[in-house]
């Protein structure tokens, strides 16, 4: 047998008689037409290829074997629960099949299993700690988010906006664009706000006397996940906006006049706003009848603090600093603005709403809950990080982008992954930390605008939100709807969302 046969690598036999395929360069031209590949072989890439498809489908076995329900429980012999799939363990699903893919992509000849798969772990563990800054902004931006919407003020204000509604319509809509609105501020405060605010219409109308869809309505209310990452807390275009940014020496630093204040990016999300309200309508005529919500706890504001300032004071303090910021800044452009700022903003804004230092720490407490996932979890997405960039991964998966797509069709195969991968990885910035290293290589190769590039794979983030549950918990425990309920009028969101968004890269990008 030649040297470049291609071994299974699930054979154990076959792997003791034959040695691994030679590496072969695959020199990759790009034209006007297109992109070429001049290679006589590519047995490198097939083998590659062949075992990332082999451990796709013992993935699809195992998950096969075990039936996937509501919720995924493989059982022991004594009948104990020992794993369940849930936002953690899909995370920790991942990090194993990127283990397993990591091994495969390293060929070294000189290697045995034992060395290899140390190899594999020191990757994995080298990465684990690489995004601490990260995980703490996002942390902030969520707590600091969820305090401002419990703010007693901000409730009363909300039950008064609540009662502007007269008939099932109006509700609908009302609720859909405030929730948008507070979506582009900051997506924990649209979440919590949109939410809240379903609940109160919902509520109000019925001490009128009027019929309505509390379903519809709570989907309404989710809908500022849906357009979020175009807004003020993006969290993948201000991350690349910052100095020291984990992808800075592969892209530099993209200010977001290049990103989020771009003329292209206020057409489009106004573009998808407009959708989103005419399929409200559109569903809105369609009358059902459903169950009424049953709310597990009644909702607690947090009320400022009276007779002491010193939270106020520390407050007001760390805004002027903030608007230094901006008038420090003579070019008149949006390099200040990065992710840093805005949670210092948000630090500020929350802390002089509260007044005292105890009630702003006891309404952080409670943002602080919300955000206990990403505590547990970003750790491990910044370890699969470590195997994609360390190991032959990234090389491979980017080269597999590269061979197969052209500058046409990588911004809509960006569109459609990132919207697949949010799915599976229910966090933009989780999801960014694992797919904008490839995206990044990818589009670089291919001379594509980076910029672009990061605000398609921010639109396909927040778009597969309507078809996650993982942040619409806060949403069913103050609406009282059950996750079947919404996920019914977010599938009709999500066709024509996405279907909108996928025509507009195709046409504008």
């Amino acid at each position: 047998m030649s040297a470049t046969h291609l071994v299974d690598p699930f054979n154990r036999m076959a792997m003791k008689r034959e040695s691994p395929p030679t590496r072969r360069l695959v020199a990759i031209r790009v034209t006007e037409k297109g992109l070429k590949t001049n290679s006589i072989q590519l047995d490198e890439f097939k083998y590659w290829l062949k075992n990332l498809k082999l451990a796709i489908k013992l993935t699809l076995i195992i998950i096969y074997k075990f039936k996937l329900k509501k919720s995924f429980v493989v059982l022991s012999a004594k009948n104990k629960r020992i794993f369940e799939i849930s936002p953690f363990g899909i995370v920790l699903f991942l990090t194993v099949l990127c283990m397993v893919l990591a091994y495969f992509t390293e060929s070294d000849p000189t290697k045995n299993f034992l060395d290899k798969t140390i190899q594999v772990l020191n990757f994995w563990q080298n990465g684990f700690f690489g995004l601490m800054d990260f995980t703490l902004q996002m942390m902030m931006i969520l707590v600091f988010g969820y305090a401002l919407a419990i703010y007693k003020p901000f409730h009363s204000i909300l039950r008064k906006l609540s009662r502007i509604p007269s008939n099932s319509l109006q509700a609908i809509l009302f609720t859909g664009l405030i929730t948008m609105m507070a979506g582009l501020i900051n997506w924990g405060f649209g979440l919590v706000v949109g939410a809240l605010l379903a609940r109160f219409v919902y509520l109000a109308l019925e001490e009128k006397g009027v019929e309505s869809n509390p379903v519809l309505i709570a989907s309404a209310g989710y809908l500022g996940m849906a357009i979020w990452h175009g807004g003020l807390s993006g969290s993948a275009p201000l991350k690349v906006a910052e100095k020291g940014h984990f992808l800075e020496s592969e892209i530099g630093v993209i200010p977001v006049s290049e990103t989020l204040f771009t003329r292209w990016n206020f057409m489009l999300t106004g573009g998808l706003i407009l959708v989103f309200i005419l399929t409200l309508l559109l569903l809105s005529y369609k009358k059902e009848k459903v169950e009424k919500p049953v709310y597990s706890h009644p909702l607690r504001p947090v009320p400022p603090g009276e007779g002491s300032y010193l939270a106020r004071i520390a407050g007001v303090i760390m805004m002027g600093i903030v608007f230094l910021k901006i008038f420090e800044n003579t070019g008149f452009g949006l390099g200040f603005f990065n992710l840093n700022l805005v949670n210092f903003f948000l630090f500020a804004l929350t802390l002089i709403a509260y007044r005292s230092l105890k009630q702003f720490t006891e309404a952080t407490s409670e943002g602080i809950k919300s955000s206990v996932d990403i505590f547990i979890q970003f750790p491990f997405y910044a370890g699969i990080m470590g195997l994609v960039t360390h190991s032959s991964l990234l090389a491979e998966i980017s080269g597999y982008f590269i061979s197969t797509t052209s500058s046409t069709t990588l911004p809509v195969l960006t569109l459609i992954s990132s919207a697949f991968v949010n799915l599976l990885v229910p966090s933009g910035g989780g999801q960014w930390a694992v797919q904008g290293p490839i995206l990044m290589k990818a589009s670089e190769t291919l001379s594509l605008s980076s910029g672009k590039m990061v605000m398609i794979f921010s639109y396909g983030d927040q778009i597969s939100n309507l078809l996650q549950p993982f942040w619409a918990l806060p949403l069913l425990a103050i609406t009282g709807i059950k996750a079947r309920q919404l996920l019914k009028y977010c599938g009709w969101l999500f066709i024509s969302g996405f279907s909108y968004l996928l025509l507009s890269v195709y046409f504008l990008f």
